[in-house]
């Protein structure tokens, strides 16, 4: 089906538009509705208002090397650019893109809450978000942007007071992943044209390997590998945790 927007994205938050740095969307029950900053001002999904200057534009698709790039604000989603053509892509279930790595991830090797973080948070009422990645970390929203504070040392944030707690009491649970994975853009990514269609974009299943599928652009393909844990999914057409897959 068609990728929706503002799918897991909190109310009244705005994200970008590919290819128009004036415009962008306003996030409202899921559904994203049209907006455009006023002439000569550009949309800045960071602290999401419009302001001079097109420095904080998302990238666009140069080249014909392959490469990534957040869909800001929404944590799940990204663009996969290849020969020059933007893809925007949704990663499954509870996971996130992660930027280091040009692939979806668990959300405790990424740590994104900006989908989350929106800029009309009551003033009265503080906007604290617990962290993905420690037990140890929280975000606290102010008009708009996620900033990231620390607990004293041996304590834990807890969402049922909204502060720094002992551990025992705290509800986080978090398990702590260390792993290095190349991104794509330094990993030497194999070629298989030969598999591709002419033309047309299209993923395919790997005939030897669960964790990695074919990605095709226009008669020109690469074997793109899932991260560790993630095996790929063809009706989804993402990698995914094996238990949410029907085969």
């Amino acid at each position: 089906g068609k990728l929706k927007l503002c799918d897991g994205v909190a109310n009244k938050v705005f994200l970008p538009y590919v290819g128009d740095c004036r415009k962008y969307y306003l996030c409202w029950d899921g559904e994203d509705y049209e907006k455009q900053c006023d002439e000569g001002y550009y949309f800045n999904a960071h602290n999401q208002s419009c302001g001079h200057g097109k420095g904080a534009c998302l990238p666009t698709c140069e080249g014909f090397e392959l490469s990534t790039f957040s869909y800001d604000r929404t944590c799940n989603k990204y663009v996969l650019c290849y020969y020059g053509i933007p893809v925007l892509r949704e990663c499954q279930d509870e996971l996130q893109y992660n930027a280091k790595t040009d692939r979806c991830d668990f959300p405790q090797n990424v740590d994104c809450v900006a989908s989350e973080c929106t800029r009309f948070a009551s003033v009265t009422q503080l906007l604290y978000l617990p962290s993905k990645a420690s037990c140890s970390e929280y975000y606290l929203c102010a008009k708009g942007v996620p900033y990231n504070y620390t607990c004293s040392k041996g304590l834990h944030f807890s969402t049922k007071c909204d502060c720094c707690d002992y551990p025992a009491r705290s509800d986080c649970q978090i398990t702590e992943v260390k792993r290095n994975i190349e991104p794509y853009a330094r990993a030497p990514l194999r070629k298989v044209d030969k598999l591709c269609p002419a033309r047309g974009v299209h993923f395919l299943a790997h005939k030897q390997r669960r964790d990695a599928y074919n990605y095709c652009v226009e008669g020109h393909g690469v074997t793109l590998a899932c991260t560790p844990g993630l095996v790929y999914d063809a009706q989804a057409q993402e990698c995914r945790e094996p238990k949410y897959i029907v085969n």
